[in-house]
């Protein structure tokens, strides 16, 4: 038995592990702000340099739905690869 954690011990395990998984949360929150004010950013470039009228590509594929199509391939995959990284985070053994 003496080789079995206290309450104390785990307690402090816990609150480890979700602040591990907060500080995963924060910094994916942070990086996929940065990479949605970048493109959009660019889309605002990229009007201004081609007129404020919205190009139309081959015909059918607007400019604004390129970057709208961005702008959820990146929220799509940042919520599966934040969500997967905070669960681990949080069910990861740490070493103290």
């Amino acid at each position: 038995m003496a080789d079995s954690p206290t309450t104390k011990q785990h307690s402090k395990d816990a609150l480890l592990r979700v602040v591990h998984a907060l500080i995963e949360l924060i910094a994916h929150s942070i990086v996929v702000a940065g990479l949605l004010v970048a493109i959009w950013l660019i889309e605002k470039l990229v009007h201004k340099l081609w007129g404020m009228e919205d190009y139309v590509f081959f015909g059918r594929v607007r400019l604004r739905y390129i970057f709208d199509g961005a702008d959820l391939a990146i929220l799509a995959g940042f919520l599966i690869w934040g969500v997967y990284s905070v669960v681990a985070a949080y069910v990861g053994k740490h070493k103290p």
